[in-house]
């Protein structure tokens, strides 16, 4: 009875061992924005107007800054128009996935004319603006 008893712990414990995923560390340069960041507001610059539609939380995307700077939808797919080059508070980075990654399956359907490169500021510690092209930005707030 020990002895099934014993087993029992052992292999308890390998299995708690095995479920707990450590993150990888941050790259220093993106950690500010590593996290869950729910779709608020789409704002466009019409002329000299500002047009903001405001997103429902039941209606918005969640996307997900990895730890090597790479965007992903809640899904874990890249999003089809987002560029993976960004300036963040005014440095560029060129987010290269050190984990793999790959673009939503949907992007086959998308015809993107994309920006070269995105725009992210964050106005607030508990929010993000991402300028994608100008005068077309995504306001973004902390998930917990």
């Amino acid at each position: 009875m020990k002895t099934l008893l014993l087993i029992m712990v052992i292999l308890t414990s390998v299995q708690c061992r095995e479920d707990k995923k450590v993150d990888p560390e941050p790259l220093p340069k993106i950690a500010s924005i590593v996290g869950k960041w729910r779709v608020i507001a789409y704002t466009q610059t019409l002329g000299d107007s500002l047009i903001t539609d405001s997103v429902a939380k039941e209606n918005s995307y969640l996307y997900v800054f990895r730890f090597d700077g790479v965007l992903v939808n809640e899904k874990g797919y890249m999003p089809c128009c987002l560029p993976q080059k960004y300036f963040l508070n005014g440095s560029l980075f060129e987010a290269k996935p050190l984990a793999p990654a790959e673009f939503d399956p949907s992007c086959e359907y998308v015809y993107c004319a994309g920006c070269p490169e995105m725009r992210i500021t964050r106005p607030t510690a508990v929010s993000l603006l991402i300028e994608t092209c100008k005068g077309s930005y995504i306001s973004l707030v902390q998930e917990k």
